[in-house]
């Protein structure tokens, strides 16, 4: 369930990124920041990142489309019993389509990746997420302080 709701956070700031201006900029920057964060806990070398990052990248595409079609279209409270019944079937049946992602990832990451890294994927995705929140705190409280002084 952390994990979910740290993806619904991510996503959320990707989206944030998405409509202020620069917002393509933006995306690089955190994509780069992603590629830095699992080289380092990975600890890829140049040939294991050039065949980790196509098959990574079009998991993370994958499990973007998944997590989209998870959204409800209307708030809980403003649905009736059996949409909020099939919301919850269609949740268990994402979470299900996101196991099965997570299992072909690990498939095609064994052609080029050995099974200690691999297994450290949850960690690198863990300390991105958190790095990028504490990233953003700081340039959030860094625009806090610059706007407090020109006041």
């Amino acid at each position: 369930m952390i994990k979910f709701i740290y993806s619904i956070l991510l996503f959320g700031v990707i989206l944030s990124a998405q409509a202020q201006p620069n917002s393509e900029a933006r995306l690089e920057r955190i994509r780069a920041f992603r590629v830095a964060v699992f080289t380092d806990v990975l600890r890829l070398t140049p040939e294991e990142a050039q065949g980790f990052w196509p098959i990574y990248n079009e998991y993370l595409e994958n499990r973007e489309k998944t997590l989209e079609a998870l959204r409800p279209q209307k708030q809980v409270d403003a649905m009736s019993d059996s949409e909020v019944e099939e919301a919850i079937k269609r949740h268990f049946e994402m979470r299900q389509r996101e196991i099965e992602l997570e299992k072909e990832l690990y498939q095609k990451l064994r052609r080029v990746l050995p099974a200690r890294k691999i297994a450290r994927i949850p960690s690198a995705e863990r300390a991105f997420r958190e790095r990028l929140v504490e990233r953003l705190q700081n340039a959030r409280e860094r625009r806090r302080e610059h706007l407090e002084r020109r006041n």
